[in-house]
């Protein structure tokens, strides 16, 4: 049987002086399996990198195992192994004093456990050891079945992002909790496990709201980084309806929960005369903050940035700020003045500035479309990858700057692409890295755009932003420089 051997190069991006990005690059290594997918990666604390990639196969590309790698501050590929999957997934990677964690959730016949499994960085050897387990059916569980163009599911409002239990770090890693949905037909509720990073418990939870899940929209968790307290966040219908407009207004308000071992606390707040169609939480030092994008005329577009702050201790709303978006920032994305909102936004990348309290906010113009060819009974989806939006709104909730950057690029497979962008703030820049064709599009009113290519055919670049919100972008490497596309 013929294999397959897939190239591949481990590439990492560091800042020096003055934030001049210095490239570092791994020799090319062979790997037998023909897809996978970077999941985790995380500094060694030796000036390493401990890297793990899923591996998929089969004609559907089904998850196969994991493949966990240890490089050295050269990039040299210090040691290696795999992990099986046996109806269980990795979903986490804590890496602390000499040793590499990973996180399993392994469905059994009556329960569902978590595990940690743990090995020397020396030698990649992993054990066994079981964290907390569950009552299988405590959990919540979707499924959905397709045939042809028919699809049948117990309940798309069963689809949450803690239907097993999603695992939240605190942001120095000094705590992890664990968000459990829980079945319950009359409440919503969740079952919290928090954990110190020795692994000793530090409390458990379980958290009830007097209202049917399918009313309550869970939206996200944050971790104390100094007590490990959880902060969960939750946006609630009213009028036992899911419509997010009635009478012209919003239909819904946000709740936001503090749980520890003494207790809970909650402070709810309503949008105003706004619609907010999403909250995420950011908490650093004494600092906790709500933001999202509002619009005045529903859920499904964008006027600009809301941002919402929450004294930690007492928890109430200690002030409100709605900031449509800068006039700059309709120039750059439509070349002129125009009064339009956005639509199809999705989170890329929020940091709260130390110091200052300041929050980055950046976004996406993502969005599928779908196309049937009738001569073949086929049914094409295409992932698109547009526009990049950048903010600043400061701890007075004043928005400092809002940049878009045009960008137009489009992919068939979600798992394996390169035409999205990561992000990171240094100092007081944003970068952003991106793939892109060897030509930068001009487009109209002295602006440019990012285009697609073929993956082979893809330059790096990396986009500046300064704390001013002017920007400027430069090539890392050209295609030629790299023996295989990069993912980003």
């Amino acid at each position: 049987m013929k294999k397959i051997v897939l190239l591949l190069l481990l590439f990492t991006i560091s800042f020096a002086h003055a934030q001049k990005i210095s490239v570092k690059k791994s020799q090319l290594f062979k790997d037998k399996k023909k897809h996978t997918e970077l999941v985790f990666s995380e500094e060694d604390g030796q000036g390493g990198v401990i890297t793990l990639r899923k591996y998929y196969a089969g004609f559907i590309r089904t998850p196969k195992g994991y493949y966990i790698e240890h490089f050295d501050s050269n990039l040299k590929l210090l040691s290696e192994t795999e992990v099986d999957i046996d109806k269980s997934f990795i979903d986490g990677l804590l890496v602390k004093d000499g040793k590499v964690h990973l996180f399993e959730k392994k469905m059994g016949k009556e329960s569902f456990a978590v595990n940690v499994l743990t090995s020397d960085l020396g030698k990649l050897d992993f054990t066994s050891s079981e964290l907390f387990s569950l009552d299988k059916e405590d959990i919540k569980r979707y499924f959905g079945v397709g045939f042809g163009l028919l699809f049948f599911t117990n309940g798309a409002n069963q689809i949450d992002g803690d239907m097993l239990g999603q695992l939240t770090f605190s942001k120095s890693k000094k705590y992890l909790a664990f968000n459990f949905d829980i079945k319950d037909k009359k409440n919503e509720t969740h079952r919290i496990f928090v954990y110190d990073d020795n692994f000793n418990q530090v409390f458990q939870r379980e958290f009830k709201r007097d209202i049917k899940d399918k009313y309550f929209e869970y939206e996200d968790v944050s971790i104390d980084d100094e007590d490990g307290s959880v902060y969960f966040l939750g946006k609630v219908f009213e009028g036992e309806s899911r419509k997010s407009k009635k009478k012209g207004k919003a239909n819904y308000h946000y709740e936001l929960f503090k749980l520890n071992d003494e207790g809970q606390k909650q402070v709810s707040f309503n949008t105003q005369d706004h619609f907010v169609s999403s909250l995420t939480s950011l908490k650093s030092g004494d600092i906790l903050s709500c933001v999202g994008f509002y619009s005045d005329r529903n859920d499904n577009r964008y006027k600009g940035i809301v941002r919402y702050d929450i004294d930690p201790n007492t928890l109430t709303v200690t002030n409100s700020s709605y900031q449509p978006f800068t006039d700059q920032f309709i120039l750059d994305k439509y070349g002129k003045k125009k009064e339009k909102e956005l639509r199809s936004l999705r989170y890329r990348g929020l940091f709260m500035l130390e110091g200052s309290g300041d929050i980055v906010f950046n976004a996406e113009e993502f969005f599928i479309t779908s196309h049937y060819n009738m001569n073949t009974g086929t049914n094409y989806i295409y992932y698109h990858y547009n526009d990049i939006i950048s903010a600043r709104i400061n701890a007075d909730g004043k928005l400092l700057w809002a940049r878009n950057i045009n960008k137009k690029q489009t992919a068939s497979n979600p798992l394996f692409n390169s035409e999205s962008y990561t992000s990171t703030v240094v100092g007081d820049k944003v970068y952003v890295f991106l793939n892109g064709s060897s030509k930068v599009k001009k487009i109209k009113n002295d602006r440019i755009q990012f285009k697609d290519a073929s993956a082979k055919k893809y330059n790096l670049y990396v986009i500046e932003i300064g704390m001013d919100g002017n920007f400027e972008y430069r090539i890392v490497q050209t295609n030629k420089q790299l023996d295989v596309p990069l993912y980003v």
